[in-house]
This record gives structure tokens, C-alpha cells and sequence, in this order.
């Protein structure tokens, strides 16, 4: 449940932040819903990392094709690629490793701060 509230949020914060904002705020809504909401290391970093690599993944498809193709065939012309959906896709894996990256990065900063109720022997 924690991981469909954490994906909820960073694409919702993250879609409006994208508006007003350079490409990199996403990665800081992401880093304070991993922050806010705690949860497991996996479980965390794939809550960013399907949030923003499918919100990106979507918006850039809109904009390509909304513009038949065009910015997006030429640069994957200049990376040798042969049609533009490949640069699509591309950004959206990279979309979507900031996103992960940085969910986990809140989760480990906001643990960094808590203490641990697992008293061992050797703690």
C-alpha cells in the first residue's frame, strides 16, 4: 500500500513541479516522498523509479507526437538510432533511474536520522 501512495505522489508532485520547474525537479519530489514515506530499500527505489520513468515516458511521447516526430527523429539521427521512439524510450529509462536513485536517497537520508530498535548482543 505504502508503494502505490509513495508512486501516486511523486507523479503527482512531480507533474506539477515539471510545469513550473527545470527537468531536475522531479528528482527532488521523489527525494522527499522517499524521504516522507518510509518503507523497504526495493520496494522505495521502484516507487520512484516506475513514478517518473512512466510520467516521463508519457509526457515525452505526447510532445512526440504532437510534433509528428520531428526534434525527436533528429536526435536520434545525431546517436545513429533510426526513428525517434527510440530516444522516447531512452529518456524514460533515464527518467526513471533519477527517479529511483533519488526515492532511495530520501529513504537512506531519512534513516540516516532515526534510531534503531533492533538492540543486538553487539550494539
Amino acid at each position: 500500500m505504502k508503494f502505490i501512495i509513495r508512486t501516486i505522489i511523486i507523479v503527482v508532485a512531480a507533474h506539477f513541479s515539471l510545469l513550473y520547474f527545470p527537468w531536475w525537479s522531479m528528482a527532488i519530489c521523489a527525494f522527499f516522498a522517499g524521504a516522507i514515506i518510509a518503507g523497504k530499500n526495493l520496494s522505495t527505489f521502484f516507487s520512484g523509479f516506475v513514478g517518473l520513468g512512466f510520467l516521463w515516458l508519457i509526457q515525452a511521447f505526447i510532445i512526440h507526437n504532437d510534433s509528428g516526430g520531428i526534434l525527436s527523429n533528429k536526435i536520434a539521427e545525431l546517436f545513429g538510432l533510426s526513428d525517434g521512439i527510440y530516444m522516447v524510450v531512452i529518456s524514460g529509462i533515464v527518467a526513471a533511474l533519477v527517479g529511483g536513485f533519488s526515492t532511495l536517497s530520501g529513504f537512506r537520508f531519512r534513516k540516516m536520522f532515526s534510531r534503531n530498535k533492533s538492540r543486538g548482543l553487539y550494539r
